[in-house]
C-alpha cells in the first residue's frame, strides 16, 4: 500500500512489522500442530518468538490501536461511519484475545507449556493470525488511504509527532 502521509507511513510499517510476528507465529503453531507433547520453549528462536510476541501484546498493540482510534472522528465525520464502527469492533474482538495470549505468553516464557496451556496458546495464537491479519488487510485498504485524504499536512504531523513518541495522537 502507497500512502503519502507521515500517519499512514508509521500505521503502514507498524502493520509489516505486526504481519511479520503473526507469520512467524502461524510457522510456530504449524510445526507443532498436532504434537502429543507440548513444545520446549528452550529452544532459543522459539523462545525469542514467544517473548516478541509477549511485549507486542503487553502494550503494543494497544498503542497502535489508541493511535488508530484518534483518527476515527475525523473519518466518521467525513461519512466514514460504518468503517469505524467496524474498526472499533475489530479493535473490541482482537484486545482481549491478545491479552489473554500475552498472559500465556508470558506463562511459558517462566513455566514452559504443559498440557492444559498448550492447546488454550495454540488455540488463542490461529484466532489471533486470523483476526488480525483480516484486521490489517481492512485498513491497509481503507483506513490508510482515508488519512492521506483526510489530514491537513499540520494534524499529519502532529499525530506522526505523537505516534512516533509512543503518546496517544491528539484528537
Amino acid at each position: 500500500m502507497h500512502t503519502d502521509s507521515l500517519t499512514g507511513r508509521i500505521l503502514h510499517d507498524d502493520h509489516h512489522r505486526v504481519l511479520d510476528l503473526l507469520d512467524r507465529l502461524e510457522a510456530f503453531l504449524g510445526r507443532h500442530a498436532g504434537d502429543a507433547v507440548p513444545p520446549p520453549l528452550a529452544a532459543s528462536p522459539d523462545r525469542a518468538l514467544v517473548a516478541t510476541l509477549a511485549d507486542e501484546l503487553d502494550g503494543g498493540l494497544d498503542g497502535h490501536f489508541a493511535a488508530e482510534e484518534a483518527l476515527f472522528p475525523a473519518l466518521a465525520a467525513a461519512g466514514g461511519h460504518e468503517l469505524t464502527a467496524a474498526l472499533l469492533t475489530d479493535h473490541a474482538h482482537i484486545l482481549p484475545l491478545a491479552r489473554r495470549l500475552g498472559r500465556l505468553c508470558r506463562l511459558a516464557l517462566r513455566e514452559g507449556f504443559d498440557s492444559e496451556t498448550w492447546p488454550v496458546f495454540h488455540s488463542f495464537g490461529g484466532e489471533l493470525v486470523d483476526a488480525l491479519v483480516a484486521h490489517i488487510e481492512t485498513e491497509e485498504t481503507t483506513l490508510l488511504p482515508a488519512t492521506d485524504a483526510l489530514l491537513s499536512p499540520a494534524d499529519d504531523a502532529a499525530f506522526a509527532g505523537a505516534m512516533a513518541g509512543a503518546a496517544a495522537p491528539p484528537h
